[in-house]
């Protein structure tokens, strides 16, 4: 790769060159490019340099960082006026005279990531990680793909040993029993990259000759109905991964007539044709391992060479046109070998049970529970989910939670009786239940657990008290404020049309649509963290009044009208400042939140249609998930530009905090573990798109053990300037023997820390989180929270400083953390290296023993 060194001039990489004309036309390019660089015109720029090193490749190396620079502003441009495609015609350009550049392929991923293109994305961040593995920037776009690929719930999914174990044994029962044809739906397709490979390396692993490879993974192509259809697509809901139309579909078309259909001598099912890409839809599942344990003890083929023979010949015939799927002819025959043969579903059946729930972490995502916010008096204030419910493992939330009610029976579904699968799908299951309180509490939600039967000996249960399972719970808020007393009757509404729906009856009059407002679950966790948003009310009084104290001081008539932004998941400082200013005007981020305010008769504005000065900001730097917001600097750096000399921010500063934990729990979230999936070979292959950066934790209830004496404060942000401040000491080796880092991205801190471990202990993740920092001024005090003031005033001028931590309970946000690769064992007095490196709000943390890090 080219070195990084700027460029400054022509003499190097030129002595060689024999044509004059040549230099001289690389010579008048150059001179060319300098000249639009100068006066700002990029796509000249661009031009003109890439034509000099077409000329003189001599010249990449020295141009290297100059042409990123100019590559990454004038790509920008293009994408934003000229769209995707024209943008691709760019990176042609670019990446013809630097194909390995570790900084291109970044961009590029990012840029294919924003038009949808997660795979070929991907492809693109992996091989900009690979150069630079220590960039935090390389780091998060990999990271963030590599989630967008893969859901993260397919890592517990398949560490699920209980689950795991149970399929197994019943789908090995199956076998014994007869079932000789396998086919598993449910695969979905940000899998099917990798399950050739799985499926291969573990198929010839154990058998040399196998009947499965009638299931190809590419085009599952196979002339007979098979006798065993297993398909684990199945959510917290049950339902809500289509099992029940996928096996409506797979009795109609794809299985054996069940044994009730033979036993009474029915009909068999008629011929019936299906084409390639409807099959595409039912490709092999995430229960794979499953199915693919049983190909040691599959039929052996010399038992039905006809079927093996004329499905080889069959498939070759068929690979690019669509497939006949059973003639009369072919189920004969089929019945002819095994005569006693018949269609089963692997599970069997489920139960399915509905209970009312009081859980504060439930209802502070779904419902604003307080009561003084004044613009939504007399409103229902609650969560617009796209969904009919949520899925909480509730034995793991915050706070736990409580039942209010016994666990009732809903309903039960065959899933080896196509009339069961029929009146489950056409809503003829439908009714009104009634539960009977045996608590006091509020009922926060009706939860939902099942039973699902894989055969007469083998369930999973997914009730939350005692839960084996890392199967969630499907959770349907309930989201007007319900109160309950032990023997009260509350009904229930049961629907199911596909997928289960359940709501409570209101005993009291129903609430208009009118009456409801609805808002993001950031909005609501916001609204509902009370040490949070009394911190911001409470700094804008203190603006209020020293605005009114301005202004009564002023003999000039007066000031202008106050512009207040407000980047808060909901703006109630702002609109505070708005309700004792009235001539001020509220500027907001969120157009939903525009909308919603616009609905309680509040007029405000979108901050991209600002044009005046700033007087007073409140800015909001984190996400729910526990992370910096996106573009963070960009826009600390953009709201500077648009302050008032006087202008009020608030809060000023963000400290960045970590802290080194033990949690067993953890390996199971991350990374799957060949241990847990009943022999077969998974762990190589699928653990590439495992990802180090965990979000959205709420670790008060993860399960951990710290292994240092407190946490540690890393880098101090200022939300006013952008300036990053270390709070340990520096590593000046940023780009050392570990890892290179990115050219572009901007300056880069590395904090190296040495901790005391203080017991024994194997360290496996970096948990972080931020302490929001401000000052509140007295009225006699110019505040520290203007644009351009640094320095922090004396303390008799202001109050205490005042912190608000997003790893404390009553946080809006989760936290997040960085797990490590490989867990490293420590014991007690061991000194150990937190490694953090900064690059303009994107980090990444490791840790290592001091004299790994040190060389001692």
């Amino acid at each position: 790769m080219p070195s990084r060194t700027t460029a400054q001039g022509l003499n190097n990489g030129i002595s060689n060159i024999n044509s004059v004309t040549g230099l001289q036309v690389a010579r008048h390019h150059l001179q060319k490019f300098e000249e639009c660089h100068q006066r700002g015109d990029i796509g000249q720029s661009f031009s003109h340099l890439s034509l000099a090193l077409c000329i003189l490749p001599q010249l990449k190396e020295e141009y290297y960082t100059t042409y990123l620079k100019v590559f990454e502003a004038w790509i920008a441009k293009v994408e934003e006026d000229n769209g995707f495609q024209e943008a691709m015609t760019i990176y042609e350009v670019a990446l013809t005279h630097y194909p390995e550049s570790p900084d291109l392929h970044h961009l590029l991923a990012k840029t294919l990531y924003r038009h949808g293109s997660v795979h070929e994305a991907w492809n693109h961040a992996c091989l900009a990680h690979a150069e630079c593995s220590r960039d935090p920037n390389a780091q998060e776009t990999r990271s963030r793909l590599t989630n967008a690929l893969v859901e993260r719930w397919h890592l517990p999914m398949l560490n699920d040993s209980t689950r795991n174990a149970a399929f197994k044994s019943a789908i090995e029962r199956a076998v014994e029993q007869g079932h000789q044809t396998i086919l598993d739906i449910g695969s979905g397709t940000g899998l099917l990259r990798w399950l050739r490979e799985i499926f291969m390396r573990n198929r010839f692993q154990h058998a040399s000759k196998s009947p499965l490879k009638c299931f190809g993974l590419d085009k599952f192509l196979t002339p007979y109905r098979v006798s065993l259809v297993i398909s684990e697509t199945v959510d917290a809901g049950l339902f809500g991964e289509h099992i029940l139309s996928t096996l409506d579909h797979a009795w109609k078309h794809l299985l054996l007539p069940p044994k009730s259909s033979i036993a009474s001598n029915e009909p068999t099912i008629k011929t019936s044709t299906l084409p390639l890409q409807s099959l595409a839809s039912h490709s092999l599942s995430t229960a794979l391992q499953d199915t693919m344990s049983i190909s040691q003890t599959s039929m052996n083929p010399k038992q039905s060479p006809v079927i093996e023979k004329d499905l080889e010949r069959h498939i070759e015939g068929n690979k690019n046109v669509g497939i006949q799927l059973l003639n009369e002819q072919a189920h004969n025959a089929q019945r002819e070998i095994c005569p006693s043969l018949s269609g089963r579903v692997i599970p069997a059946k489920s139960e399915v049970y509905v209970a009312l729930s009081s859980c504060d972490y439930i209802s502070k995502q779904t419902k604003v529970l307080a009561s003084d916010f004044s613009y939504f008096s007399n409103k229902i204030v609650c969560i617009n989910l796209k969904e009919p419910y949520m899925s909480e493992k509730l034995n793991c939330v915050p706070g736990g939670f409580k039942l209010l009610s016994q666990w009732t029976h809903v309903t039960t579904v065959d899933f080896n009786s196509l009339d069961d699968i029929t009146r489950h799908l056409s809503g003829n299951v439908d009714k009104t239940l009634s539960l009977q309180c045996t608590d006091d509490g509020s009922v926060d939600a009706l939860i939902l657990a099942f039973k699902l039967h894989l055969d007469e000996e083998q369930y999973i249960s997914t009730f939350p008290e005692n839960s084996t399972t890392f199967w969630e719970n499907a959770v349907y808020p309930v989201t007007n404020l319900t109160s309950v007393v032990s023997h009260d009757i509350i009904s229930v509404n049961f629907h199911c049309r596909g997928a289960i729906e359940l709501s409570l009856i209101d005993r009291y009059p129903i609430a208009q649509e009118n009456d409801h407002i609805y808002l993001s679950e950031s909005a609501i966790t916001f609204l509902n963290s009370k040490s949070f948003t009394d911190t911001f009310l409470r700094a804008a009084q203190h603006i209020i009044f020293h605005i009114k104290e301005q202004v009564r001081k002023d003999k000039s008539g007066g000031r202008h009208s106050v512009i207040v932004c407000d980047t808060a998941p909901f703006p109630v400082a702002g609109l505070a400042v708005k309700s004792e200013l009235p001539d001020s005007q509220l500027y907001v981020e969120d157009e939903d939140i525009q909308k919603v305010l616009q609905k309680l008769g509040i007029t405000v504005h979108l901050c991209e249609d600002l044009e005046d000065e700033v007087d007073i900001l409140f800015i909001w730097p984190l996400t729910r998930e526990g992370t910096l917001r996106d573009g963070l600097i960009k826009n600390i750096i953009m709201y500077r530009l648009m302050m008032a000399e006087d202008g009020f921010v608030f809060p000023q500063e963000l400290d960045l905090i970590f802290n080194i934990i033990s949690s067993p729990v953890l390996a199971a979230m991350t990374s799957v573990d060949d241990s847990n999936t009943c022999g077969i070979n998974i762990a190589d292959i699928f653990n590439i798109v495992k990802t180090n950066h965990h979000l959205d934790v709420p670790l008060s209830a993860l399960p951990h053990t710290t292994v240092i004496p407190d946490p540690i404060p890393v880098l101090r942000l200022s939300l006013i300037s952008g300036h990053t401040e270390a709070l340990g000491p520096l590593c000046e080796n940023t780009d050392g023997n570990n890892g290179s880092l990115l050219v572009l991205g901007g300056e880069v801190v590395n904090v190296l820390t040495t901790l005391v471990i203080t017991q024994n202990s194997i360290i496996n993740a970096l948990p972080y989180w931020f302490h929001l920092r401000a000052d509140l001024p007295t009225a006699s005090s110019q505040p520290s929270t203007s644009a351009y003031t640094n320095s922090t005033p004396a303390s008799s001028k202001c109050e205490k400083t005042i912190i608000m931590s997003s790893g404390d309970p009553d946080s809006p946000c989760n936290q997040s953390m960085f797990v490590l690769s490989k867990p490293m064992t420590v014991v007690q007095d061991d000194h150990v290296n937190l490694d953090v490196i900064w690059r303009e709000g994107a980090f990444s943390a490791t840790v290592q023993h001091h004299n790994q890090t040190n060389g001692d």
